[in-house]
């Protein structure tokens, strides 16, 4: 007997709600059976487990959420505060005020922005499972953020990117370290969440024909472009701006 398609992804289905509802909390579990089997709301054990533990399950996720948002503003006041601060002209605003808090903005963005890289990481990891998560969206992604961290790298680190960007603006560049911090960071799990798809269960799911051919395009792209830059038919800044717009 050979398996059918239909049978395989009955299978898979089943394989992965099993996983969905191992990775849950009990009252998250009770209720996700329940419905899968509606008859099991009507069981004692089940109206017992639930009404039990759901009051202590959203004290619990509200308390995690207050202990997130407080870490996440610590942390942006810490590295804000802690951290050189950028230098301003002096004017209506002191120079070290508007620094730091252009420095706290930027680092708790940073810190924000960052923590929401992580539950789709995690799940995968406790899971052992990629089934549900987009193949597509992690490639592109990945791609996305190498384009946005060589962005800012050049114009962080490079001098003649920054004198490129000086005499087409007339100013300096906006670019400042949690920039960069946060986009390495975010390539970094956004290798992390595209490793888990070749490490964990499938379940079938594959890259669609439209991303590859869009990676391959964008790939090429970069490199022709990177390669006109060297040779100077075209501005190192330039081609910057197309990775720019390719990452947005």
């Amino acid at each position: 007997f050979t398996p059918t398609k239909a049978s395989r992804s009955s299978e898979w289905a089943t394989r992965a709600a099993a996983q969905v509802a191992y990775s849950l909390p009990p009252t998250a579990s009770h209720w996700y059976m329940a419905l899968q089997d509606p008859r099991r709301s009507s069981e004692p054990s089940w109206r017992a487990a639930v009404g039990s533990s759901s009051a202590d399950g959203i004290r619990r996720a509200k308390l995690a959420r207050l202990a997130l948002a407080a870490a996440v503003v610590c942390l942006g006041l810490g590295l804000g505060l802690g951290l050189p601060s950028e230098r301003r002209p002096s004017g209506s605003c002191p120079a070290s005020i508007s620094g730091g808090l252009s420095g706290v903005l930027g680092w708790t963005y940073f810190a924000a922005w960052s923590a929401s890289f992580y539950p789709q990481a995690i799940q995968n990891y406790v899971r052992r499972s990629v089934v549900g998560l987009s193949f597509d969206f992690a490639l592109l992604n990945l791609i996305a953020f190498g384009c946005y961290s060589a962005f800012n790298l050049a114009l962080f680190l490079s001098p003649t990117v920054q004198a490129e960007y000086a005499a087409a603006h007339h100013s300096s560049s906006a670019v400042r370290p949690n920039d960069v911090f946060f986009a390495l960071h975010a390539l970094l799990i956004s290798a992390v969440t595209l490793l888990q798809v070749f490490l964990y269960e499938r379940g079938g799911q594959t890259f669609s024909l439209p991303a590859k051919a869009a990676s391959a395009a964008i790939l090429l792209g970069a490199a022709v472009g990177a390669g006109l830059a060297a040779a100077r038919p075209i501005r190192w800044l330039d081609w910057l701006g197309d990775l720019h717009a390719l990452a947005a």
